[in-house]
C-alpha cells in the first residue's frame, strides 16, 4: 500500500480520559521505527473504540491513514493478539465512517491486495501447509497446553470479514475458490469451525462483528465487538456488507463446501493429534 499519505502535524491522542489530561502517543511521531508491538496495539484499539464511542473524529483518521501501510509489514507481530487483528478493527471501523465519500481512500482492490493478503504471507506457510506458530493460532503455551482450535483464531476470523466487505461481487466466487484450494489440514479444520460459528451471520441474524459475542464456536477477534452500525450518536450503516454480500457468499462457500471430499478432510484433520483433542468432536459431526 502506498506510504504517500503524510505525517500528520500534531499528535494522536487516547479516547478515553478523565480530567483534562488526555494521554497522547509521541512516539509515533518521533520513533515510529522502534515503537512497541504493545504500544502499536494500545494506538489502534484506541482508534477502533473511539470511533465507536464518538464517532470518527479527524486526528484519529489522519493518523490511522498514515499508520496503515506502514504497519502491515509489522502485522505478524503479537502482545497476547496479533497486531494484524487491532489493524483490522480499525480499517472496518474508519472504513465504515467514510463509507459515503465519494472518493474511496483506500482502493477497494489495494485493500485485498494488502491488507486482505497479509494471512498469505510466504513465511507464513511451508510445503502447502500452515508454518504453526506463525499463523492462525500462535502457541500452546499455556498450563494446559491447548492451541485453541476450538474457536476460530483471531487472524482468520479478520481477514475474512475484511475481504467479504471489501472484495467485489464479480470477484466473489473467485476469492471463495481460492479459500477452499488450500490443502491444509489446520486451515480447512479452522473452515469448518468458523462455518459452525458464523451460522448467525450467514443466516442473516447478525450483520456487524458487535453482534459475534455469545457465537459457539467463537469467530471474533481483537476488538472487534466495537464494530457496529452505530458510531458516537450516528447511525453509519445498516450491515458491514454490501447488500447480497452475505446472501451470495454463504451460496459459493456452500458450494465449495459440498464438492469438496469432506471424507478426506475430516480423516487428515483427525490424524494431527492437537486439532483431534481439541476440535474432534465439532469435526466427526460436521455436516451441511
Amino acid at each position: 500500500m502506498s506510504k504517500a499519505t503524510c505525517e500528520p502535524d500534531g499528535l494522536m491522542g487516547e479516547a478515553w480520559f478523565m480530567g483534562e489530561t488526555r494521554k497522547m502517543y509521541p512516539q509515533l511521531k518521533h520513533a515510529l521505527e522502534s515503537t512497541s508491538t504493545r504500544y502499536l496495539q494500545e494506538v489502534l484499539e484506541a482508534i477502533g473504540s473511539g470511533i465507536s464511542a464518538f464517532g470518527l473524529i479527524e486526528e484519529w483518521e489522519n493518523w490511522f491513514q498514515y499508520l496503515l501501510p506502514r504497519l502491515i509489514p509489522r502485522c505478524d507481530e503479537k502482545f497476547v493478539y496479533w497486531l494484524f487483528e487491532d489493524l483490522c478493527t480499525a480499517f472496518l471501523q474508519v472504513d465504515l465512517a467514510t463509507a459515503d465519500r465519494t472518493h474511496v481512500t483506500p482502493d477497494p482492490e489495494l485493500v485485498l491486495q494488502t491488507l486482505g493478503c497479509v494471512i498469505m504471507s510466504p513465511d507464513r506457510w511451508k510445503d502447502g501447509r500452515i508454518n504453526v506458530g506463525r499463523i492462525l493460532h500462535p502457541s500452546n503455551n499455556n498450563p494446559a497446553g491447548i492451541w485453541g482450535w476450538a474457536n476460530v483464531s483471531g487472524d482468520l476470523a479478520a481477514s475474512l470479514i475484511v475481504c467479504l466487505r471489501k472484495v467485489s461481487d464479480e470477484d466473489l466466487d473467485a476469492w471463495v475458490g481460492s479459500i477452499f484450494s488450500i490443502e491444509c489440514p489446520y486451515w480447512r479444520a479452522q473452515l469448518l469451525t468458523w462455518y459452525v460459528g458464523a451460522q448467525p451471520l450467514l443466516s442473516g441474524k447478525a450483520r456487524f462483528p458487535s453482534q459475534f459475542g455469545d457465537w459457539t464456536p467463537k469467530i471474533g477477534w481483537s476488538w472487534s465487538h466495537v464494530i457496529g452500525g452505530t458510531q458516537g450518536n450516528i447511525i453509519v450503516a445498516k450491515s458491514l456488507f454490501p447488500t447480497g454480500r452475505v446472501e451470495a457468499f454463504r451460496s459459493a462457500f456452500e458450494r465449495n463446501l459440498a464438492n469438496a471430499k469432506l471424507k478426506v478432510w475430516k480423516d487428515e484433520i483427525l490424524e494431527i493429534e492437537a486439532l483431534r483433542s481439541e476440535v474432534g468432536n465439532l469435526v466427526q459431526n460436521f455436516q451441511l
